[in-house]
């Protein structure tokens, strides 16, 4: 592809974004929309456009979302966080609205660069607090793992990845899988898995957030990628002496029983275990979530 092509694919992803953002019905997700800048990173990335969030004024925190979601899970915490804090939250590489190009693989290594050049371009070099939610867990550990002195304090949410090995999903199954994940009953009775009690607050605004991604050109691609690369997994031996909470629903039922007994053995990792609480502290219990991460970063 010559640059005019990647020009081209920059302006159809931010195009398509534009279109997404306008039909989003949680007042909530409209708002952490309006606040997202499109930052081009170096020929590494093709100098294409990627969509982060940039907002407020104070010391740096860094977002980061689980597997196959985007910034927009973050909606319910952003507006608070925002008051004390300079909150970044991009699209992991190959995740969200992230531009994909077929030219360059989507797996963790990749998304760990990707993350490192954003910080780079943004000029944060330290006290960088990171809140890592699922498989933004791993990634906040691995990336705290490639650059500890400009990493103050983690908050992990429900992390996902932390133990077993890398299991890689060849081809054409993990085009296959991809493929049975765009289903929309399967995005629906995943997005319903998440919540504690899904008949109480999952509506269509939660649906929507859940799978407005997948109009991205290459959605599919880049998710079969990932599937093939193995994603995350054993990320735990990556824990160093940076300070850590993690915070998880004892009604998880993505976890699971075994991995949160996992996580609660590793004392580094401090557990805090919320009740009524689902595999999304920031989304089932935003208010006592967000003065857990507050008071936690603040002290």
């Amino acid at each position: 592809m010559t640059k005019t092509h990647f020009e081209q694919l920059s302006d159809l992803n931010v195009a398509f974004f534009e279109s997404a953002k306008i039909s989003i019905l949680d007042p909530l997700g409209l708002y952490l929309a309006n606040d997202v800048k499109w930052i081009k990173l170096n020929e590494k990335w093709n100098s294409l456009k990627f969509p982060v969030v940039i907002g407020g004024k104070g010391q740096p925190i860094l977002l980061l979302h689980g597997f196959d979601s985007s910034f927009l899970e973050f909606r319910r915490i952003y507006q608070s966080l925002k008051i004390n804090f300079q909150v970044i939250i991009p699209d992991l590489f190959g995740f969200g609205f992230s531009p994909r190009c077929a030219s360059i693989e989507s797996d963790p290594s990749k998304i760990i660069l990707h993350l490192i050049d954003i910080l780079k371009t943004l000029k944060i070099k330290d006290n960088l607090k990171i809140i890592g939610a699922s498989m933004g867990g791993s990634t906040a550990l691995k990336l705290a793992f490639e650059i500890p002195n400009s990493i103050d304090k983690i908050i992990l949410l429900s992390p996902a990845g932390l133990f077993g090995e890398p299991k890689t999903i060849p081809f054409p199954l993990n085009q296959i899988g991809a493929s049975f994940l765009g289903l929309p009953q399967v995005r629906k009775s995943l997005c319903r898995q998440a919540f504690a009690y899904p008949d109480k607050c999952v509506g269509e605004m939660e649906e929507q957030i859940a799978s407005i991604h997948l109009g991205c050109k290459g959605w599919r691609n880049s998710l079969a990628s990932f599937a093939k690369s193995g994603g995350f997994a054993g990320t735990h031996k990556y824990i160093q002496n940076i300070p850590i909470k993690t915070i998880c629903g004892e009604n998880d039922r993505i976890l699971g029983k075994k991995e949160i007994k996992n996580i609660k053995k590793i004392e580094k990792l401090n557990f805090v275990g919320l009740q009524n609480c689902g595999h999304l502290p920031h989304i089932d219990l935003p208010s006592l979530s967000d003065k857990i991460i507050q008071d936690y970063f603040l002290e």
